[in-house]
């Protein structure tokens, strides 16, 4: 979980940080069905099954490891599977680039709710 101790950086290398970027692109452009955001936390939320649940929740554990001052958590609703990305508050650029990482790469129709409100 983040905590203001821990700093605000990540632990990947450059060839490592790539290949994560490239997961996530993969990663919501198949299933990701909502966008929010406020200051702190980005809300991600998929269409999956109990499959695709541990695949999601690996790759976000994962980022976990290299991105400890981020805080993530999970919940199944009627939605689907939303994970919670928080941030400490000189970290909102990092929440910035998920979010602009996930719409780039999210089916259309999932961009044009996000922008519809």
């Amino acid at each position: 979980m983040a905590g203001s101790e821990v700093p605000i950086m990540c632990t990947l290398s450059p060839n490592r940080m790539v290949d994560r970027l490239t997961e996530f692109e993969s990663l919501f452009a198949r299933g990701l069905t909502g966008v929010e955001r406020e200051p702190l936390l980005l809300r991600l939320t998929f269409d999956a099954d109990a499959r695709r649940e541990a695949e999601i929740r690996d790759l976000f554990g994962q980022e976990e490891q290299c991105c400890a001052f981020l805080g993530f958590s999970y919940a199944r609703t009627e939605a689907g599977l939303v994970v919670e990305v928080t941030a400490p508050q000189d970290a909102d650029p990092t929440l910035d680039g998920m979010q602009t990482l996930a719409e780039r790469n999210a089916p259309p129709e999932t961009v044009a709710r996000t922008w519809a409100g």
